[in-house]
């Protein structure tokens, strides 16, 4: 049952290592960990309350606060005629294809029975780059504050 701890102090420490501005990564550091050891209601009032929650074994509880982005962009399509020695015409046509891009963020805060926050971790796309507006306002406002977002 301890095993989650560990697992999601390794997974942390990965998903950290991913991000590409390293002073966001300071900023969120330096936010999140002054909630460790202070109590959920607190953390909950401030910054609304969770996407999702989920119990673990052990009985501590995860809340995750988490947005997903999708944006479909259309290539262009482009018609080429060419002609051949003869005149013989050719047309290729080339694009059309749509690409997807997709991103998400995640924060996840464990806390304990006795409602002490434990641990908390992120994953996703690095801070600066994730759209965050499906997360609770006091979240984001709290988040562009300490200059974690834009």
């Amino acid at each position: 049952m301890k095993t989650w701890i560990p697992v999601l102090l390794i997974l942390a420490s990965v998903s950290l290592f991913g991000c590409d501005d390293s002073k966001s990564k300071e900023r969120l550091n330096s936010t999140m960990n002054s909630w460790i050891g202070r109590d959920i209601n607190e953390f909950v009032r401030k910054y609304g309350a969770p996407t999702t929650t989920l119990t673990l074994p052990n009985g501590n509880t995860i809340y995750s606060y988490r947005t997903d982005r999708e944006q479909a962009f259309k290539q262009p399509i482009n018609v080429n005629e060419f002609r051949n020695r003869r005149g013989e015409k050719t047309t290729l046509i080339t694009g059309g294809n749509t690409i997807v891009d997709r991103d998400f963020c995640e924060i996840n805060v464990e806390f304990a029975r006795s409602s002490e926050i434990q641990s908390w971790r992120y994953e996703g796309d690095s801070a600066k780059l994730c759209n965050i507006k499906s997360l609770p306002k006091t979240l984001q406002k709290q988040l562009q504050k300490d200059g974690i977002l834009p």
